[in-house]
């Protein structure tokens, strides 16, 4: 079921902050946290996303310093930056222009692997603090006992790796 956005949250029922569905919506639910977790676990995310965090905090540690660029730039006005902004920093800064310009022009040479590197390896360490598997209720009952196959499926997304390696070939 590739169920439209607006008709899946209408088939919800939410009580106490608790979510519960009819089976067939709670099994795209489940399809969808799945969907999700394998992203977020996938090359296509850990490696840019990895790059992208190191370049924000060297900005923020350089800029942090440096009144050439006007204000010293700040977490939050960090966060409230603009995507093209946020390159244009990157670009502007000594410290990143070069990693920058990698991540969007060369991510082929971007190497992850799971868990962590050998200790001669230079890269850095990506680690996710959870995979998000919460489930919903199925017809208002815990989805162990109303639906196992998909508890289950939820379950399995434990398994996906949350410790990566990523560096430049």
């Amino acid at each position: 079921m590739d169920t439209d956005p607006a008709v899946l949250l209408r088939r919800l029922d939410i009580r106490d902050a608790v979510v519960s569905a009819d089976r067939p919506t709670a099994a795209e639910l489940v399809r969808l946290i799945g969907a999700e977790a394998r992203l977020h676990t996938s090359w296509d995310n850990v490696g840019p996303v990895s790059v992208v965090r190191h370049l924000a905090l060297r900005l923020l540690d350089d800029r942090a310093h440096d009144g050439a660029h006007g204000p010293a730039l700040t977490p939050a006005r960090l966060a409230r930056l603009t995507d093209p902004e946020l390159w244009s920093a990157f670009d502007a800064c000594a410290a990143t222009r070069e990693e920058s310009a990698m991540i969007r022009y060369e991510p082929h040479r971007l190497r992850v692997t799971i868990g962590r590197a050998p200790a001669d390896e230079v890269g850095r360490r990506f680690a996710l603090r959870k995979i998000y598997s919460s489930a919903p209720l199925v017809d208002g009952r815990p989805v162990e006992a109303a639906a196992p196959d998909l508890a289950a499926e939820l379950t399995a997304l434990q398994s996906l790796p949350t410790e990566f390696h990523v560096c430049w070939s």
